[in-house]
């Protein structure tokens, strides 16, 4: 179409100060600039002369995060006193009339408060809930004789996109349906799988009541020519059996045929029939700069980042290694010492410490352990003076060891007493290891499933139970719909007016602009 190059010469740039990321980004910068005249020109083609329109109104659906608010005014609100010239509504109403056209925004609304608006929620769920809405009250402007074009930001072009098979019903005596227009909308396709499956489940018991005729009909006819040609048997047993034969073929063969027929049924997109009942006038309009579509659209694309490379089995097996390899590295941190930081004699006492701890101390401990135990579960008690005389004679082996090992520490250093406690620490890392599994465990669905759940809340698809949609600049599976890139003239000076809302004073700010109003080239 060539009518988007004639965008250039009109622009001229405002801000409304939204922020880049809930306003489309490049998009809503250049809303009352570049786009302005892309709606102006898409609403005003050739298509206004084929009729003239009494009533005709053009709907604005707003996008994300911008539902109206008490005290506040929107972009797409109509401004009264003195800015109300310098506005988005005044500005599209003053080029559809200086095109000739009958069209003003919101001119079936004799109060501001009867135009359509939605939640604004960064979820799939109030987008559809907001696209039924829209349905109902564009389907009830036309039914009135209004000829309701369609203006959407951003989420909005989703709302309208999943209102078109309501909004297309009504007939054609009633009032048509204008030009649709989208200015920088992320298209995802959420509802074809939903009306799939609704259409699934809708052809299920239809097809299944039908199996169940042609089964029953199957079947009395078999039996009725088992009975003409006497092939029925007379014996009980074998007639039961052969009851059970033909029962079994007659609905066996229908419900084989209806798997068949219904794993190969398609439903045709709801989209196209509406295309096909009445063909549509839609512009999708976008940039390759716009924030939100570049983030949607890569990280939709993108592999999960954060994926483990390994099954599950080795992954805790990595990690218990990694575990045990991270306390080594801490204790040396904290100057922690072994055997390979003693000498030679050292290395041998600390040898024979070690094995007369395994060999006698720990045999004993474990020895006393076991008779205590036994003694329990045999229901006798030992006496007082018993478990006194074990546990002075444990205990004053264990101070004897200990002492020793001080004697031996003031002979070789402290490295001596930090070695002797290697064995122990060894235990330790593979203890807290064994412990940390379950942890590891959570870590592992964390990384394997994290990636979705952050690209389900980004894309406002929490809940929503089918694969992912694309992210698409114009939505490829409807018929009728034509996409124009923003005019390269206009996303450069978008680009500039939004560089200088950002990071210019405000004294350069307005020179600036003044000089894009200008249309001087810099």
């Amino acid at each position: 179409m060539k009518w988007i190059t004639a965008l250039e010469p009109f622009c001229d740039y405002h801000s409304f100060g939204f922020p880049p990321l809930r306003s489309a980004g490049l998009i809503a910068g250049a809303r009352l600039s570049g786009f302005d005249s892309s709606v102006e020109v898409a609403l005003t083609q050739s298509w206004w002369s084929m009729t003239e329109q009494a009533k005709e109104t053009v709907i604005i659906v707003h996008g994300t995060f911008a539902a109206p608010r008490p005290g506040l005014s929107r972009w797409y609100h109509r401004c009264e006193g003195q800015s109300a010239t310098g506005d988005f509504i005044a500005k599209l109403d003053a080029a559809l009339q200086k095109r000739g056209s009958q069209a003003r925004c919101w001119a079936h609304c004799s109060q501001s408060d009867q135009s359509f608006f939605w939640s604004g929620e960064n979820s799939w769920v109030a987008r559809t809930r907001a696209a039924a809405e829209l349905g109902q009250y564009v389907l009830k402007l036309r039914n009135d004789g209004w000829c309701c074009h369609i203006l959407a930001h951003s989420h909005g072009g989703n709302v309208v996109l999943e209102a078109l098979p309501q909004i297309t019903r009504a007939p054609s005596s009633n009032g048509a349906l204008g030009k649709i227009v989208t200015l920088g909308t992320p298209f995802m396709d959420t509802m074809s799988p939903i009306r799939e499956r609704i259409a699934r489940n809708q052809r299920l018991p239809i097809g299944l009541s039908w199996t169940a005729l042609f089964s029953l009909v199957l079947w009395f006819a078999i039996a009725a020519l088992a009975g003409i040609f006497e092939l029925t048997p007379v014996d009980p047993d074998r007639f039961v059996l052969f009851t059970f034969s033909t029962f079994t073929i007659s609905f066996l063969v229908p419900a084989f045929v209806f798997l068949i027929l219904f794993s190969r049924s398609r439903t045709e997109p709801a989209l196209n029939r509406a295309y096909q009942m009445s063909p549509l006038n839609f512009v999708a309009i976008g940039s390759v700069m716009d924030e939100p579509w570049q983030l949607l659209h890569y990280i939709r694309n993108a592999p999960n980042p954060m994926a483990p490379q390994k099954n599950l089995i080795r992954y805790l097996i990595s990690s218990m290694q990694s575990h045990i390899s991270e306390s080594r590295q801490i204790a040396r941190i904290y100057e922690v010492k072994s055997y390979g930081d003693l000498k030679l004699v050292a290395k041998l006492l600390l040898g024979v410490a070690h094995v007369f701890w395994l060999l006698f101390l720990l045999p004993v401990a474990v020895a006393i352990f076991i008779v205590g135990m036994i003694a329990l579960f045999r229901g006798e008690v030992p006496s007082a003076a018993a478990l006194t005389n074990v546990l002075l004679v444990f205990v004053s082996l264990c101070v004897l060891c200990f002492a020793m090992l001080l004697l031996l520490t003031r002979g070789f250093g402290p490295e001596f007493y930090s070695a002797f406690f290697a064995p122990f620490r060894w235990c330790a890392y593979r203890v807290g290891a064994v412990k940390g599994i379950f942890r590891d465990i959570a870590t592992y669905i964390v990384l394997s499933r994290g990636w979705s759940v952050f690209l389900a809340i980004t894309m406002g698809l929490e809940g929503y139970r089918h694969q992912l949609p694309l992210i698409e600049q114009h939505p490829s599976g409807v018929l009728g719909v034509a996409y124009e890139r923003m005019p390269e003239g206009a996303e450069r000076r978008a680009l500039l007016t939004r560089l200088i809302r950002k990071s210019a004073p405000e004294g350069w700010r307005a020179w600036c602009k003044a000089l894009i109003r200008r249309r001087i080239r810099l």
